[in-house]
């Protein structure tokens, strides 16, 4: 595994979610998976990010999501993770733009998927 792949999969990981697939994106997302750093959630589960992927992806609203300046923090034969800085655009124009740390897991069935997701606090200097 190395950095080009962790690039390759979160591409992919917005490509779904742009095209409105959500299975294919589900797909993309452990049952294990945890959400940490939404304001007002202590963490958003599999079930509550398929329902707001449902949702979202309905409506048609995003435009764009883009993950710059990806870096590894750490990687096994079996998990990796990276941090990254990830802007998604609404069809509205409303962006959001945020610092992630991003863990990938390859599963039982061979699947490499995101298994956990932290919002990082914005750094200042």
């Amino acid at each position: 595994m190395n950095l080009a792949f962790a690039q390759n999969f979160l591409s992919r990981f917005a490509q779904t979610a742009i095209a409105g697939d959500h299975a294919a994106h589900m797909n993309m997302i452990s049952k294990k998976v945890r959400l940490y750093g939404m304001p007002g959630f202590e963490a958003i589960n599999y079930e509550d990010w398929s329902q707001q992927c449902a949702h979202e992806f309905a409506q048609g609203l995003m435009k764009s999501i883009s993950y710059l300046g990806l870096e590894m923090k750490m990687e096994t034969d079996t998990l990796i993770c990276v941090e990254t800085h990830e802007t998604i655009e609404a069809k509205d124009g409303t962006v959001n733009s945020h610092a992630l740390e991003i863990f990938i897991e390859r599963e039982d069935d061979g699947e490499w998927r995101l298994v956990q997701e932290r919002i990082l606090p914005m750094q200042t200097h």
